[in-house]
């Protein structure tokens, strides 16, 4: 069993969906696949993340009981930091429930894809680090990066966090996003690619394009997927 550990350069930028796309798409290839979000705030009444997850890879049953509440152990309405949104709740995250989650489902899985919340060192608590959790369970990284102007730096700086813990880095997907298309904005973005690959020497997996429905993107997801599962088996 394998797990990954998807994060992020910031919020908003299509963690949820790469996380998707990539559990359909190793699933395709005949691997018992799930999804886990560790935390996730701003809960409302609408589709949770990991209701996204199992419609991007044809999840028909998410689980019920025991299975479910390790899929997301902590929910929180306050759309914020995991820390405050615990707090403003009464509540406080546990690392061992997270842990103990993981590994349950590592047990009955090939392979468990994790989204964090927000970025990569988003504070679980006052006293812990999204990243530093990742260390201690000991998941490589897959970087997400929000293709835009300003996520060069964005990536740098999540690439450089990682590599400081000692944590394996299988790649960086770029993830085009709505409203950066016009020329200027487009000559940027192709070149955020090149740079971030100069610069870090991490793979750059590719780009997943602007997707109207992101249930209909396993074409086109499909080459940043084989890239992934072709990093992925030599750490």
């Amino acid at each position: 069993m394998k797990g990954v550990f998807i994060t992020g350069t910031g919020t908003g930028i299509g963690k949820t969906v790469v996380c998707g796309l990539l559990a359909g798409f190793l699933r395709a290839r005949g691997m018992r696949v799930t999804t886990q979000k560790w935390v996730e705030t701003g809960v409302t009444d609408g589709p949770s993340d990991i209701d996204v997850h199992r419609r991007l890879m044809g999840d028909s049953d998410a689980g019920s009981g025991p299975l479910l509440s390790d899929r997301c152990p902590y929910r929180f309405s306050l759309p914020a930091s995991p820390h405050l949104a615990a707090a403003r709740e009464g509540r406080r995250v546990d690392p061992a429930v997270i842990e103990a989650a993981y590994r349950r489902l590592a047990e009955t899985h090939d392979v468990v894809l994790v989204e964090g919340a927000g970025g990569f060192l988003v504070p679980l608590s006052e006293d812990l680090l999204t990243g530093d959790l990742v260390a201690r369970i000991g998941l490589p990284v897959l970087v997400v990066a929000g293709n835009r102007l300003g996520c060069v730096n964005d990536t740098l700086l999540t690439v450089e966090a990682v590599r400081r813990r000692g944590i394996s880095l299988p790649g960086i997907v770029f993830n085009r996003l709505p409203g950066e298309g016009d020329g200027t904005r487009a000559e940027v973005q192709d070149d955020n690619l090149r740079i971030v690959a100069a610069i870090t020497g991490a793979p750059v997996l590719g780009e997943v394009p602007l997707l109207p429905d992101p249930a209909c993107g396993a074409e086109a997801f499909a080459s940043v997927g084989r890239a992934f599962l072709e990093r992925w088996r030599v750490i």
